[in-house]
């Protein structure tokens, strides 16, 4: 699948704006297996920020238009069939969760991340460019995320 191209608009509110009539607006979109995943706009700002300051425990507070250039990407990565979806990584545990669903598209080092909830319908969390090969290599490596029952996860 070719990958569609990067978005170039002048100001975040154009960004946020196509975020919310293509995602918010067009939701639930479908991952390849059929998991409907819903898009809101308050998640905007945690998936299109990034942090000033190198902690993860430190609020997202810089826009990033490298994030949000990539916005029609995360259609895409959702739907390839090719992708194998992981686990996310929760560092606050330092364990995987299944609740986490990551999809990496290898090429381009770019991460979706959706939440799956105990019936099985899919919450986008955050897109971006993994740009340390450590984490890309771990990501790589993660468990396969796997389809849990209703009430199992």
């Amino acid at each position: 699948m070719t990958l569609p191209k990067l978005l170039e608009y002048s100001t975040e509110q154009e960004y946020k704006n196509h975020y919310i009539e293509n995602y918010c607006n067009a939701s639930p979109i479908y991952t390849f297996d059929g998991i409907p995943v819903m898009f809101y706009p308050e998640t905007f700002e945690h998936a299109f920020y990034k942090r000033k300051r190198k902690s993860w425990r430190a609020p997202k507070d810089q826009f990033s238009k490298e994030r949000a250039k990539r916005l029609d990407w995360i259609k895409h990565v959702l739907q390839d069939p090719s992708i194998v979806p992981k686990k996310g990584y929760d560092k606050s545990t330092g364990l995987y969760d299944n609740t986490r669903r990551v999809a990496f598209l290898n090429e381009e080092n770019y991460l979706v991340v959706i939440y799956i909830n105990d019936k099985g319908q899919g919450k986008f969390i955050t897109a971006y460019l993994v740009d340390n090969d450590r984490a890309a290599e771990k990501i790589r490596n993660s468990p396969k995320w796997e389809i849990q029952t209703v009430g199992s996860i």
